[in-house]
Parts: structure tokens; C-alpha cells; sequence
């Protein structure tokens, strides 16, 4: 191991395939419209709530299996497996698994506010202003992943 490191040739080499690790992460058209309309899913729970009378329940079935199947189909069109990475780790993509929090959360609570007091259009900019953020925050995210990877990082 020791002669590997010291070996410029070697780290040249592990360099160049870190890099082409981390270019498979770009993510198809499809994986971005998907995310956008997973968080409209999401997004939709205070207006069907209150003028459909449709529980959380089945909106929230479909928002999960819109997760899992842009997961699997990310996976097999970049041969890398992301799973959920909690807060805390790595440090370099925090900020932007708790700005996807913090937007999600003070999006659904924005809506309710709005749409209990009867605005809504201003109910569905939110909705629609936190889409563009989520996706936004999702190409953040990704973004990361590559630089992690280019870093040599992400091995678990």
C-alpha cells in the first residue's frame, strides 16, 4: 500500500477514475422531472387534504413510489447505488439535505396558512416556488455527490 501512494502514476490513474466515477452521477432528463414531480406530490398534500378530503395516505404512497423508482432507475443508468445519507454525514452535503427540510416543511406549513385563509393562488406559487427549490436542491445534492466522489470520498 505504502508504494502506491508514493507512485505518481498510480495516484494519476486513481484520480482519473474517481473522475469518471463521479461524471456517471449526472443525472438523465428524466431523473430531475421525476424529483419535480415527486415534490409536487408532495406539495399537493394541503390542497387535496382540504378541498378533496383525500387523506395523506395515498399521496404520500405515490410520492414514495416515485422515490424508489427514480432510485432504482438512477442506479441502473449509473451503476452507483446513493442510498438516503442522514444529516450528519458526510459534512460537505448537510446544508443541502437540511435545506430540502427546512423548504419542504416551511412550504407545507406556508400552504396551510395560505390556504386557510383562503389565497389560493398565493398557496400554489409556494407550492410551485418550492418544486423549483426542492430541484434545485436535489441538483445541489447531486452536485456534491460528484465532488465527494472526485475527492475520493464516498466509500461505505
Amino acid at each position: 500500500m505504502g508504494d502506491a501512494a508514493r507512485d505518481p502514476a498510480a495516484l494519476e490513474l486513481l484520480r482519473v477514475q474517481r473522475s469518471r466515477l463521479a461524471d456517471r452521477m449526472r443525472p438523465p432528463w428524466w431523473y430531475l422531472t421525476g424529483i419535480a414531480i415527486m415534490y409536487a406530490l408532495v406539495f399537493a398534500v394541503p390542497f387535496t387534504s382540504r378541498y378533496l378530503g383525500v387523506s395523506i395516505w395515498p399521496i404520500f404512497v405515490a410520492a414514495l413510489t416515485v422515490a424508489c423508482l427514480l432510485q432504482w432507475g438512477m442506479t441502473r443508468v449509473t451503476g452507483i447505488k446513493v442510498g438516503f445519507r442522514n444529516l450528519r454525514y458526510p459534512p460537505a452535503g448537510r446544508p443541502v439535505r437540511i435545506a430540502i427540510v427546512v423548504v419542504s416543511v416551511a412550504a407545507i406549513v406556508t400552504e396551510h396558512f395560505l390556504i386557510d385563509r383562503g389565497l389560493i393562488v398565493a398557496a400554489i406559487v409556494v407550492a410551485a416556488l418550492a418544486v423549483v427549490a426542492e430541484v434545485a436542491a436535489t441538483q445541489a445534492a447531486l452536485r456534491g455527490i460528484r465532488q465527494e466522489l472526485r475527492a475520493g470520498g464516498g466509500a461505505a
